[in-house]
């Protein structure tokens, strides 16, 4: 499950996170700069630009899932996994092996 959100959600919703808190730090910053929230807003309206935060999104999870699959364990085609078993009272980890 963490790496669904890993992989796919957080690169996807990350540039879009991190512009709505750059804006709402602007506007407040600004709200302190002016008297009046009318001269806050036309100072410095925002405009929300959706394309290049979709685009970036897309960016960032193709990118994570490239280095996903290059940093990954390789195995071997005919390997075969052996799930995590008891041996004198520890836990041996699951791995990989020849057949």
């Amino acid at each position: 499950m963490i790496r669904i959100l890993i992989t796919y959600i957080l690169p996807l919703a990350l540039p879009t996170i991190m512009f709505f808190i750059w804006s709402a730090w602007m506007r407040k910053k600004l709200k302190a700069q002016h008297a009046t929230a009318e001269e806050a807003e036309e100072a410095f309206k925002i405009s929300t630009p959706w394309f290049r935060l979709i685009v970036m999104g897309v960016v960032l999870m193709a990118l994570g899932l490239v280095l996903s699959v290059l940093f990954s364990p390789k195995n071997p085609p005919d390997s075969v996994y052996k799930a995590p078993y008891i041996e004198n009272g520890r836990i041996v980890p699951g791995q990989y092996g020849p057949k």
